[in-house]
């Protein structure tokens, strides 16, 4: 199941937010998240660049959803009654939290997609919804991102809320941080789970779709170019890219063959990650024994000549192992990509990349 990615923008007269939706679409992107709160430009101006901001979703076919509040629509010269009016200037859907009456709410969702802070919603609040006449499907819930260290969620609460939304069938937004420009002021990352605050967006993100989070946010401003990298060919190919370092003068076919994608065998070992693909295509090598044979939790391994039949197996060891003469350490998995193994499922397709 491909997940939908979105990226976050924030306006300001010096961003060039045509160019990071462009880069961001490429990359499989395809949401755009956005606020109207603490606007740090007049209101003409901030109208103007608001405009930019839906011609360029717009262009790329990108839904466009706004953080708004009674006050922050004030300071471009609208009300709840009128907000729809920014679906004429490309935005699809209103995220609305504090200071909205339900039938505020319900007078939205009429005209315009209305998202919710997903932790306030309870079944009192849906059913005062439903009663004031809401199409729930027109509805779906939005966790916010916590720029404070240590006041994201933590996993029990995300899930046991989360489990009630779908229960209602709401779709769900959270947030990863990203790993490139921070957002200000604090500069700390924008995660929904207070777990994901230092860790790598990708896997962050691997890990709100596991706890099935149906649409998921990069809170900050960027990413770095290697991580687009790994949201891109995961959304177009289903693949996961995983960073390493291989020992120097690695055997070329051996180079060759772990540099291409493959899969992990559907037969899954609980130990090891078993490239489907490297015995057919290595046994016939001559693979001599090295004194390299530890096997920390993400070295790569090639089973040598000792092993027979196993000749030419690579795996990754997805635990601490003991050594193991049979096999040869012949690289390791980058440290950031090792929170990726447990990702890697029966069949899953996945690609090394060498890291200087």
């Amino acid at each position: 199941m491909i997940h939908m990615f979105g990226i976050s923008i924030y306006l300001s007269s010096n961003h060039d937010f045509e160019t990071t939706i462009q880069q961001a679409s490429k990359n499989g992107f395809s949401l755009i998240f956005s606020s109207l709160h603490i606007p740090e430009e007049n209101p003409a101006n901030y109208r103007r660049l608001l405009t930019r901001l839906g011609a360029a979703a717009k262009m790329h076919e990108m839904p466009l959803i706004l953080d708004i509040s009674a006050e922050s629509l004030a300071h471009i010269s609208l009300t709840i009654d009128n907000a729809d009016q920014l679906t004429d200037l490309g935005v699809t859907g209103l995220r609305v939290d504090y200071g909205l009456t339900t039938d505020e709410i319900a007078k939205l969702a009429k005209k315009i997609k209305v998202y919710l802070n997903a932790s306030t919603i309870d079944q009192p609040f849906l059913e005062a919804l439903v009663q004031a006449g809401v199409d729930i499907s027109q509805v779906e819930a939005f966790h916010n991102y916590y720029p404070k260290p240590h006041t994201g969620l933590d996993v029990p609460f995300f899930q046991k809320t989360n489990d009630f939304l779908h229960h209602h069938g709401l779709k769900i937004a959270a947030f990863v941080p990203g790993d490139g420009e921070k957002r200000q002021p604090l500069f700390e990352g924008l995660p929904t789970l207070e777990k994901h605050r230092y860790s790598h967006p990708f896997a962050s993100a691997l890990e709100l779709a596991a706890l099935g989070i149906d649409h998921i946010y990069i809170g900050d401003p960027s990413l770095q170019t290697q991580t687009a990298e790994q949201f891109a060919t995961f959304t177009k190919n289903d693949m996961l890219l995983l960073d390493c370092k291989l020992i120097p003068n690695l055997d070329p076919p051996i180079q060759k063959h772990l540099l291409t994608p493959d899969n992990n065998r559907m037969d899954p070992a609980r130990d090891l990650i078993r490239l489907e693909k490297s015995r057919p295509a290595l046994a016939k090598l001559d693979i001599a024994p090295t004194s390299s044979n530890v096997r920390p939790i993400g070295s790569i391994l090639i089973d040598n000549n000792l092993f027979g039949r196993y000749r030419g197996e690579v795996t990754i060891a997805i635990r601490d192992l003991p050594s193991e003469p049979k096999t040869n350490n012949i690289g390791h998995i980058a440290p950031e990509s090792i929170a990726l193994l447990p990702f890697i499922k029966p069949g899953q397709a996945f690609q090394l990349r060498l890291r200087n």
